[in-house]
């Protein structure tokens, strides 16, 4: 945790080096989405807010209504000699991630238990003490795809609050019950063609239960020909509300351009303006680059990462987060972590780079054909936001793997909507 923070810490600083006035940032680039907005009329909030608030209550609604009290894995009881109580169920969590367009990955229930009276021994799941929680979820693993695929049971959940990672405990699901190909002496391998089903668990102690209202679940992204470094999709984020408030929580954050302060915890943001449909396309000999929209909030870090924060100043942190799109419709690749964002702000004030670690983790190529999503970060003191009246995003230009410059060194600029 102190490599992550200090890492971050060393991004805010770079931040930082924009100043007020006339000054221009020489930070270097690290790669991110943003968002901004244009201003929405009352109605079409409204409108969102509400469509938001049924979606919640429909899924809230439709996990009470299938919720008959049966315990989702009785072999924990068994396992740890211990009493289980049943503490919150979700059997529609309403939850599916695609790493392609064939093969998708879905949490189909998950239930959290009181366990207590159990084996002395078994207390070393819940830093020996007398009682704790077990979280356990039940998952389809769906290849429609005409080859097999490979999943390395990496999983991953972490608190609210950034500062604990919950730890796994395959242990304590019956292993006939583990997401598995019987058909594959091979663990990791998942036959083409074929669906899987199966769960997984993890423990907490009293202290971690009581301060979790929804956690992030991260399910690594899947690879083929059993070669890790041939990846297919992203990792499936999802945030799975333990109680009524963390499901305010987990409807509100599906609405937000998930960066990685919101994807890793590191910290809460309040969108305060916004415009997810702009829409406005340039090309580069081919390859199209549409800006979908931006997303500006304030930004509030998580227990676990509040001092890499504090050199902002009192007057707090404002965050623009950007997403574009782009197709690659020439007949050369180019790298996508390599792809170099810049703010340009009231046209000679300064000059800003994007904060990568704040970002999803851009690799490998843009061959032809392909289509890919960004999401770009840049971070204020909202002291300084506050003087700023324009931005314009200039995109370019694009790189090969060795970094060479591709396209004539061409570039594309958008003007992006501001709001105080």
């Amino acid at each position: 945790m102190n490599v992550k923070k200090l890492a971050l810490l060393g991004l805010v600083l770079t931040a930082l080096l924009l100043g007020a006035c006339g000054s221009k940032a020489e930070d270097k680039k690290e790669g991110v989405k943003p968002a901004a907005a244009e201003e929405k009329t009352e109605k079409t909030e409204k409108t969102e807010a509400e469509e938001a608030e049924e979606v919640e209550a429909e899924q809230k609604e439709s996990a009470e209504a299938e919720d008959d009290g049966s315990v989702l894995n009785p072999y924990i009881a068994e396992d740890l000699n211990a009493d289980v109580e049943v503490v919150y169920t979700n059997k529609n969590p309403g939850l599916k991630h695609a790493f392609s367009d064939d093969v998708t990955i879905e949490i189909n229930e998950y239930q959290i238990v009181h366990v207590s009276n159990m084996n002395e021994s078994s207390k070393t799941n819940f830093d020996d003490e007398d009682e704790g929680y077990v979280l356990t979820y039940k998952m389809t693993l769906d290849n429609k795809s005409d080859e097999d695929v490979y999943y390395a049971n990496g999983i991953s959940l972490l608190s609210d609050d950034g500062a604990d990672y919950i730890i796994p405990r395959q242990h304590l699901v019956d292993r006939d019950k583990w997401l598995k190909d019987d058909s594959s002496d091979n663990f990791s391998q998942y036959s083409k063609g074929k669906s899987f089903t199966g769960m997984n668990a993890h423990s907490m102690t009293k202290a971690q239960f009581e301060k979790l209202k929804s956690p992030t679940l991260k399910i690594d992204a899947l690879f083929l020909n059993d070669d890790v470094s041939q990846k297919l999709g992203e990792d499936a984020i999802f945030k799975l509300p333990f109680n009524d408030e963390g499901a305010e929580k987990a409807a509100a954050s599906t609405q937000l351009y998930q960066d990685k302060m919101v994807t890793e915890n590191i910290a809460d943001k309040e969108v305060f303006f916004e415009n997810t449909d702009i829409n406005e396309t340039k090309e580069i000999d081919g390859v199209k680059i549409t800006l979908n929209g931006v997303q500006y909030a304030n930004v509030t870090p998580t227990a676990a990462y509040k001092e890499s924060f504090t050199d902002f100043g009192d007057s707090g942190v404002v965050a623009l987060t950007v997403k574009t799109t782009f197709e690659n419709g020439s007949e050369i690749p180019f790298d996508k972590f390599l792809i170099n964002w810049k703010l340009k702000i009231d046209e000679n004030r300064g000059t800003m780079f994007n904060q990568g670690m704040l970002e999803p983790n851009y690799s490998g190529t843009s061959n032809p054909g392909d289509k890919d999503e960004y999401i770009t970060v840049f971070l204020f003191r909202k002291d300084e936001f506050d003087i700023f009246k324009k931005f314009e995003l200039e995109v370019g230009p694009l790189k090969d793997s060795e970094a060479k410059e591709l396209f004539k060194e061409k570039t594309v600029s958008f003007d992006l909507p501001v709001k105080k």
